[in-house]
């Protein structure tokens, strides 16, 4: 892509971000009354005017520093989001089960994970689908080597070899959807 599109991309960002929060304002507040609506347009603007600089920091990079831009395919999206979907609901079952069992033996840790993704949005998108799955949290990230730390709940029946070995099948398929 080139320079002068890219830079035109980057600025309609935070637009498409405000459009996006004031949609899903209307959509869950289910109201289409004056006062909500504007009450909606503030609060979509304040945190557009917020956040927008941390969803898109590229585009203030961009005079110094090009960062690989991020790429969305929708192909690889269709299969991503029911893996991810089903792996939500694997994970909820496994600590449901924990949880329901007479007698609770957790070994919970923390393991330094190393990804090879580019781009620190698509770092960012992964420790926050780690932290999203039950029974996981991303407790630190190390952007400039591209670490993650996980806390697993319960290391006996998901060994740190195994846990990291899920995390770079789903850091793979995210890499195929936005890098």
């Amino acid at each position: 892509m080139k320079r002068g599109n890219r830079l035109r991309t980057y600025r309609k960002a935070p637009v498409v971000l405000f459009f996006a929060l004031f949609s899903f304002w209307v959509l869950f507040t289910g109201r289409v009354e004056l006062s909500v609506l504007a009450i909606g347009i503030v609060l979509s603007m304040v945190v557009t005017r917020i956040t927008w600089r941390t969803f898109f920091s590229s585009a203030h990079e961009i005079q110094h520093h090009v960062e690989s831009p991020l790429h969305f395919r929708l192909r690889e999206a269709v299969v991503f989001f029911p893996f991810y979907a089903w792996n939500i609901f694997k994970a909820t079952a496994q600590v449901a089960f924990l949880a329901l069992r007479p007698r609770i033996e957790l070994m919970p840790g923390i393991i330094k994970v190393e990804t090879g993704l580019k781009n620190k949005t698509t770092l960012v998108i992964l420790a926050n689908q780690i932290t999203l799955t039950p029974g996981t949290l991303t407790v630190d990230t190390d952007i400039t080597n591209h670490s993650l730390f996980v806390h697993s709940l319960n290391l006996s029946t998901l060994d740190a070899c195994s846990a990291r070995e899920e995390i770079r099948h789903l850091e793979e398929r995210l890499r195929r959807l936005m890098e």
